[in-house]
């Protein structure tokens, strides 16, 4: 198994996988080898194993969209052979700034992993209300303001 678990300077349990995205990802399709490895509790950087530039920060979308909710096709699951729910994973890519109001997540381009054999898909939803710029703090702005958050 290509997963490894390390202990930061901090102390921090991290982990790292690698894993196949069999028809890479959308823009990037050349590239097959993905390592998503914890940031912490909240964030995870996702980056090509071949391409040393490209690299995300992610987020479990659940964590943050408590409403968050789509269907995988078969042919999805298929792709990453999927054949229970406790095999997946997700991820959705955020767009970092240094105005944390200004941070976005694109809800609409899920990334599916199946974390039993450790490959990936990432999914383009249709007919969905889910935007590529969903903010990921929403109601910061109230809460700074002193409304209800």
């Amino acid at each position: 198994m290509n997963q490894k678990h390390e202990v930061d300077e901090k102390g921090q349990y991290k982990t790292e996988s690698i894993f196949i995205f069999p028809k890479g990802l959308p823009g990037f399709e050349y590239l097959r080898e993905f390592k998503l490895q914890e940031h912490n509790e909240l964030f995870s950087i996702f980056s090509a194993v071949e391409e040393a530039g490209v690299s995300f920060i992610t987020i479990n979308p659940f964590d943050f969209v408590h409403d968050y909710e789509f269907e995988l096709s078969n042919d999805a699951l298929a792709d990453i052979d999927v054949t229970e729910r406790k095999q997946v994973a997700v991820r959705c890519i955020v767009t970092w700034h240094s105005n944390r109001e200004k941070i976005t997540v694109n809800l609409i381009a899920p990334i599916i992993f199946n974390t039993e054999n450790l490959k990936g898909k990432q999914i383009v939803l249709q007919s969905t209300e889910y935007t590529t710029k969903h903010a990921l703090w929403p109601d910061l702005k109230l809460a700074e303001q002193g409304g209800e958050a």
